[in-house]
C-alpha cells in the first residue's frame, strides 16, 4: 500500500516538468521572435506608399528641356558679344571724326596743297562745322578760303573765298552690324573770282554704308555721290558727275591712332563717261578727349579734264569733336 503509494506522488510530480519542456519543443514556437509592422493609430486610414517614378519615364520628361535651355545660353551670349563690337567700332571711328556715318558734333581746320592736272597748283583751307540735329540728323557747312596759280606765262595767281557749301543728312537705317546715311549737299557760287569757283549752283545726294569688319578691326564705308548743276552762270561748264568711293578706317594702339585708305572713282556724264581715279591715305591720332590731328596725302592714277581729278596732294588738319 505504501508502495502504490509512493509511486503515485512521484508521477504526479514530473507530469509539469515533462509537459513543459514539450511546449518549449513546439516548432511554431521556435527560433527568433516575428516583429510585426507597427499598426496606425485607430480611426485613421493607413498613408499608402509613395510610388517611384519609372526612371525611363523621367528621362523622357527631361531630355527635350536639357538641349533648348543650352541653345538660349550660347547663341544670345555670342550675337550680344558681336554686336557690342560692332557698335564699339562705330562709336570709335565716329568719335575720331573718320566715319561720315556718325551723328557727331565738330569744328575743324584743314589746310591743302593741291597739285592739278593742267599744270596749276591750289592752296586751299577749309573751316568746317557739324551740328548734330537730335539724335539722327546732322548739318554740315563748309567755308573755303582758296589760292590758285595758274603756272603759266601772263598769268597771275588769285586768292580769295571759294564756294560754300551746306550739308543736311541722317542716318535712314541703323543696326549694329550695318548703318545707312543719306544727305544731301548744296555748294553756293559764292567764289570771289571765277577761278575760285564753279560758278554754279550744284546738289549732290550722297548714300553711305558703315559696315564694321571685327576681325580687322575696321570699318567699311562704301558711297556713291552724284554732282549735278542746276542753275548759276550760263556760260560756265554743266556739271554731271558720279563718285563712288571705297573708305577703309582702321584703329590702332587702343584707337589712339587711325589709319584709312580710299580709293575713288570718278564719271564725268558730260564727256560721255569719261572716268578719273584717285588714291587717298589718312594717318591720325587722338590728341585727349577732343582734339584729332590728321595727314592725308593722296594720288590722282589717271583721267585728265575729270572734275575731281588731281595729280596728287598733302592735307592737314585738326578738329575738335564735342
Amino acid at each position: 500500500m505504501s508502495l502504490a503509494l509512493f509511486i503515485l506522488l512521484s508521477i504526479a510530480h514530473a507530469l509539469p516538468v515533462l509537459a513543459q519542456d514539450l511546449e518549449l519543443d513546439l516548432p511554431e514556437e521556435s527560433g527568433p521572435a516575428v516583429v510585426q509592422p507597427a499598426q496606425p493609430p485607430p480611426g485613421k486610414p493607413e498613408a499608402a506608399a509613395p510610388k517611384e517614378k519609372e526612371p525611363a519615364a523621367e528621362e523622357e520628361r527631361e531630355a527635350p528641356q536639357e538641349a533648348p535651355q543650352v541653345q538660349y545660353e550660347r547663341r544670345p551670349a555670342k550675337d550680344l558679344l558681336s554686336d557690342i563690337s560692332n557698335r564699339l567700332l562705330n562709336v570709335l571711328s565716329g568719335d575720331n571724326g573718320t566715319n561720315r556715318t556718325a551723328v557727331i558734333g565738330r569744328f575743324q581746320v584743314s589746310g591743302e596743297y593741291r597739285e592739278r592736272r593742267d599744270g596749276s597748283f591750289q592752296l586751299e583751307n577749309v573751316e568746317r562745322l557739324d551740328l548734330p540735329l537730335g539724335d539722327r540728323l546732322i548739318f554740315r557747312a563748309d567755308v573755303p578760303f582758296r589760292g590758285i596759280d595758274p603756272q603759266a606765262s601772263g598769268s597771275t595767281s588769285v586768292s580769295g573765298l571759294g564756294d560754300v557749301s551746306a550739308r543736311l543728312g541722317g542716318q535712314i537705317w541703323t543696326r549694329p552690324a550695318f548703318t545707312a546715311f543719306l544727305d544731301t549737299q548744296v555748294v553756293f557760287p559764292t567764289a570771289s573770282d571765277p577761278n575760285l569757283g564753279r560758278g554754279k549752283y550744284l546738289v549732290a545726294p550722297e548714300l553711305t554704308f558703315s559696315i564694321p569688319i571685327q576681325a580687322l578691326n575696321t570699318v567699311f564705308l562704301p558711297a556713291v555721290q552724284q554732282t549735278v548743276s542746276i542753275g548759276g552762270d550760263p556760260s560756265r561748264k554743266d556739271v554731271n558727275t558720279t563718285k563712288m568711293g571705297l573708305e577703309f578706317t582702321t584703329t590702332w594702339a587702343n584707337n589712339l591712332w587711325w589709319t584709312t585708305m580710299e580709293p575713288g572713282l570718278y564719271v564725268d556724264w558730260n564727256q560721255k563717261g569719261k572716268t578719273a581715279m584717285n588714291l587717298e591715305f589718312e594717318v591720325g591720332r587722338r590728341l585727349g578727349d577732343h582734339f584729332r590731328a590728321w595727314c592725308r596725302p593722296a594720288v590722282g592714277l589717271w583721267g585728265n579734264g575729270v572734275p575731281g581729278a588731281y595729280d596728287w596732294f598733302t592735307q592737314v588738319g585738326i578738329r575738335y569733336m564735342f
